[in-house]
């Protein structure tokens, strides 16, 4: 008598699992995964700071050295990651709940 019991709980779990899945599509709500969003800053950063040096003028690049703008843009960098890894980033994806 248990073991039909236990089948017929497993099944029912199996069947409510499904269901719940299929209403949630129902009802337009799925999940998105962000990928690669720490290769992208990284590459962006990169960027950023290689067009900024590479104008070639001397008095240019001290001027930016002295107003710190490295340190600026690390900043806002570091603000822009912290504020992904609240949001759920984790392994470089991001899983989001989203509705149609």
């Amino acid at each position: 008598m248990p073991v039909f019991l236990l089948a017929l709980l497993g099944g029912l779990g199996s069947i409510a699992a499904n269901m719940v899945g299929r209403v949630l599509i129902a009802l337009g709500i799925g999940y998105v995964t962000y990928n690669g969003l720490e290769i992208l800053l990284t590459s962006l950063q990169n960027q950023i700071f290689s067009n900024l040096l590479s104008g070639g003028y001397q008095e240019i690049n001290a001027a930016l050295y002295m107003l710190n703008i490295g340190k600026c843009i690390n900043v806002t960098f570091s603000a822009i990651i912290a504020r992904n890894v609240i949001n759920g980033l984790t392994g470089g994806s991001m899983t989001k709940q989203v509705i149609k």
